[in-house]
């Protein structure tokens, strides 16, 4: 079985190794994110951020933040078959366990695009989908009160995006009308 690690800098730009040699080296999270980025990418990257001559110290986190990209992945999906017809690739985590599917897209925009057809597509009835806060909380009804346990057949359903492009689902009802 091979090192996990060394399975990481068999991924990174040769400059950048060669300045691991010398002992500075990035924490292990800050190595899965370079070398998650394509060459290409750390190439660019490492031009802005490499060591001067005076201070021979890399601000890792500082080129980690750079070529770090949002990840949506596929086992949180909806909308299957419409992948292809949205444009997104999925990659393969080389670097996940190997028990789960690790394929994400950095196609935010497209992604988070299918999954809301998707959620307008299924729509139950008595549905609504729902937006969020900055927080990432749902923005239900004026007045309409969330319920945790077992929905009765009057109730209503919003369904919406969490922070991580999944689909959730919250049942909530509304205040009977006053006669």
């Amino acid at each position: 079985m091979t090192n996990p690690l060394l399975r990481l800098l068999a991924n990174v730009l040769p400059a950048v190794l060669d300045h691991m040699a010398k002992g500075d080296m990035p924490d292990e999270r800050q190595l899965r994110t370079i070398a998650a980025a394509s060459l290409e990418e750390q190439k660019e990257v490492w031009k802005k951020h490499k060591p001067s001559k005076g201070d021979p110290q890399v601000s890792w986190w500082s080129v980690a933040q750079s070529l770090q990209k949002t990840r949506m992945y596929a086992r949180h999906d909806r909308f299957g078959d419409l992948a292809q017809a949205k444009r997104i690739e999925w990659v393969e985590d080389l670097f996940a366990p190997a028990d789960e599917d690790s394929r994400y897209t950095t196609n935010v925009e497209a992604y988070l695009g299918a999954q809301q057809e998707w959620m307008a597509d299924n729509l139950p009835k008595k549905g609504i989908i729902a937006e969020t806060t900055n927080w990432g909380e749902i923005k239900l009804p004026p007045k309409a009160e969330r319920v945790y346990g077992k929905p009765s057949k009057s109730d209503y359903t919003a369904i919406y995006l969490d922070r991580e492009g999944r689909v959730q689902t919250v049942a909530y009802r509304m205040p009977r009308p006053r006669s």
